[in-house]
């Protein structure tokens, strides 16, 4: 199977994400609220483990699934509301579990992460732990591709920094 060059696949989230629309409210973010949380947010995805099939929540329809753990962290403490960070994985996302936040597949690979309303915004480098249950043929597929963008709405988007593809 022939690989599609990174690039292409930033320009294809970018054109999604502008086709779909971004549904967050901006609630009196600016750019320059965005520009920060592009480059301060750290962004880690791990394995945690591989999953069995009766624990996987599809009707047994796979043969496993695997538990990721997204890590969210800032620096410093930031409260705004209304933002949100959509990237690209190549395998079905079947359960979100976190208090915070949501993840929600909006069309092909894109996926965009979401603040629930329980969030009230980052203490500084207190981590925000997201488990992520995925569907994944190979683990090496599981993994997420890089250039993750944070976005409101009728702001540009920007590519969160330790995510940019190297």
């Amino acid at each position: 199977m022939k690989r599609i060059p990174l690039n292409i696949y930033s320009l294809i989230i970018v054109l999604l994400v502008i086709v779909t629309g971004c549904d967050a409210v901006n609630t009196g973010l600016q750019q320059r609220d965005i520009q920060q949380i592009a480059d301060n947010l750290k962004l880690k995805y791990e394995l945690i483990n591989e999953k069995a099939k009766d624990t996987c929540l599809n009707d047994g329809q796979l043969d496993k699934c695997y538990l990721f753990q997204l890590s969210l962290t800032m620096p410093m403490a930031f409260d705004k509301q209304g933002w949100e960070i959509y990237f690209s994985q190549k395998n079905l996302v079947i359960k979100t579990q976190s208090h915070n936040f949501s993840i929600e597949k909006i069309n092909g690979e894109l996926h965009r992460l979401f603040a629930k309303k329980e969030f009230t915004g980052f203490e500084q480098e207190k981590t925000i732990p997201i488990l992520v249950t995925a569907k994944a043929v190979q683990l090496e597929d599981a993994l997420l591709l890089p250039n993750f963008y944070v976005m409101s709405k009728d702001l540009t988007a920007i590519v969160v920094k330790n995510t940019a593809a190297k």
